[in-house]
């Protein structure tokens, strides 16, 4: 028998497991799904091919009057008219998803319009051809985002330089595993979806040996890794009884913040919010210990160019949110889409590109698909308290205009007679830019401080690269003298601010971050009993479990 090897790097997400390690691979190839031009081109014409196979497949197995519908289907992927305009779209710098559907969009409101001028009933056949073009673009769309990778073992431990986090997304980690990385960093995207969901993960551990199969224990507590251990290392510590810090908290008032504050027993004490990666993480999050959710980020709720490009997936997710919280306020925050996060048939992962077309920049340039989702987000408002959070936030111009498109969308709706309610908007504070100048943005109903963007920007310093991880956590005093600028810049303003970086999860800063006067704190459900412990402390006269 083997050994034990030790080898120690950066705690990212704190817990133990042991289990086979599965040595990731290299990343696939990019398939140029989000390119432009003759790739973006070659892309569709496959997919839809794709699409015109399985449908024939599909009419073939079918009774005759099935068969005659598929059969249309299939007529109209192949009459040239239909694809026309998304070629158009393409050879005017488009991807191949974005420019099929909203080519596709713009003719199924065509048709279900009637093709002209009344109200159009649902016998009417432009109707019934715009449910076709409906179920023809998901087909499509899927077609275009069909690239899958692999899945690994049940309780393994994921051993590679770094984790993408769709890659995180798509396992089940129900069965326990972790996950051991000779790269990556403890402030990256994949760091903070470990410790949500509580996936032990370790950073920083370089050249990792181990072969596919062979044992390996995670600590990410003591950011430990050891090789074929023993027993008694393997062996985990009793975990600390964490029922007396669960009590629930009293019904708040299911508004906004001015509502909750009035309830509120302690007035000065900031709200206790949750952040929320995946639909799993409801099944952890019991609503009677949480004021609210205080960040969804909804591009790990949408998991391909065809669930992003679809308004009722939109609204079925959000939906799903809103009825388990039963009442109480749901932060949503639109796609935030570029850097290192990658969503197939729209954009490719790039780290090096966190200076570049990210967050609302995206959304600006992809207006198609901010509407999309602004669409989703509006009939979801009609539904429950939502709050609607814009990402990567630099200039006033860039919240005008997502406003602007916020009400274009509300009063389309209106008109088509669709129930919906225009959500306030508020804007992410990580760009040093915004955070030195938010007196110039009147127009945001609130502000929500990205701590972990907002540090690696002050410090020019990648989060997620362990050469520069001491400057990054050097910057601390910067961090924290910027943070009292943003809280009395809000202040002045008369809009609330809260914190829903990792910063807002420990304990050891409460005390600096209620000093702030921050109005919420909002942190992953498997980080809320350690911050309410430390708000119970903070406010002795609060009444049982209401920390």
């Amino acid at each position: 028998m083997a050994a034990p090897r030790d080898f120690r790097g950066h705690p990212a997400s704190p817990g133990r497991a042991v289990g086979p390690v599965h040595r990731a691979g290299e990343p696939p190839a990019p398939s140029g799904l989000a390119g432009n031009g003759s790739d973006a081109r070659a892309a569709l014409e496959a997919a839809v091919s794709r699409a015109v196979h399985e449908l024939r497949e599909l009419s073939a197995r079918a009774d005759p009057e099935s068969a005659g519908i598929l059969d249309f289907q299939i007529e109209l992927l192949l009459d040239g008219e239909l694809l026309a305009p998304a070629l158009a779209r393409i050879g005017a710098g488009e991807g191949a998803a974005l420019a099929f559907a909203a080519a596709l969009n713009d003719q199924i409101d065509e048709m279900a319009g009637g093709g002209g001028e009344g109200e159009a009933t649902h016998g009417d056949p432009f109707v019934l051809r715009a449910v076709d073009l409906m179920d023809l673009q998901h087909r499509v769309l899927d077609a275009l985002a069909g690239r899958t990778r692999a899945d690994f073992p049940p309780g393994a431990v994921y051993v590679g330089r770094d984790m993408p986090p769709s890659v995180f997304l798509a396992h089940d980690w129900s069965s326990g595993g972790a996950i051991a990385l000779g790269a990556g960093s403890t402030a990256s995207h994949v760091a903070l979806l470990a410790r949500a969901r509580g996936v032990p993960m370790v950073v920083g551990l370089g050249a990792l040996p181990g072969e596919t199969g062979e044992p390996l224990l995670v600590d990410g507590t003591r950011g430990m890794a050891c090789l074929h251990p023993d027993a008694r290392q393997a062996a985990s510590p009793s975990a600390p009884d964490l029922a007396p810090l669960l009590s629930p908290v009293p019904a708040c008032e299911p508004a906004a913040w001015e509502p909750l504050r009035a309830a509120s027993a302690v007035p000065d004490r900031p709200f206790l919010f949750a952040n929320l990666d995946t639909l799993a993480d409801l099944d952890t999050l019991d609503p009677a210990v949480v004021d609210g959710v205080g960040l969804v980020r909804t591009e790990f709720l949408l998991t391909s160019a065809a669930e992003a490009l679809s308004e009722e997936r939109h609204l079925a997710v959000y939906r799903r949110v809103l009825d388990h919280l039963a009442g109480k306020p749901v932060t949503l925050r639109m796609l935030d889409l570029g850097g290192d996060k990658a969503l197939p048939g729209l954009t490719e992962g790039d780290p090096a590109g966190v200076l570049g077309t990210r967050g609302v920049r995206f959304l600006l340039a992809h207006p198609d698909l901010a509407r999309i989702q602004a669409r989703g987000l509006i009939r979801a408002a009609a539904h429950g308290p939502v709050s609607v959070l814009l990402p990567m936030v630099t200039l006033p111009a860039e919240l005008a205009a997502m406003a602007l498109l916020f009400d274009e969308e509300a009063v389309r709706l209106a008109r088509q007679g669709i129930e919906g309610r225009r959500p306030p908007l508020g804007i992410m504070v990580e760009v040093p830019a915004a955070a030195l100048t938010l007196d110039l943005f009147g127009q945001a109903a609130f502000f929500s401080v990205g701590s972990n963007d907002l540090m690696q920007y002050l410090a020019a310093a990648a989060r997620d690269n362990p050469a520069v991880a001491p400057l990054y956590a050097g910057a601390e005093t910067a961090m924290f003298r910027l943070l009292d600028l943003i809280c009395a810049a809000a202040r002045a303003l008369g809009r609330p601010v809260s914190l829903c970086g990792d910063l807002a999860a420990e304990p050891a800063a409460v005390g600096r971050l209620l000093a702030l006067g921050l109005d919420g704190l909002s942190v992953a459900p498997r980080r809320l009993p350690a911050l309410r412990a430390a708000l119970g402390a903070a406010f002795p006269a609060l009444p049982p479990g209401r920390a």
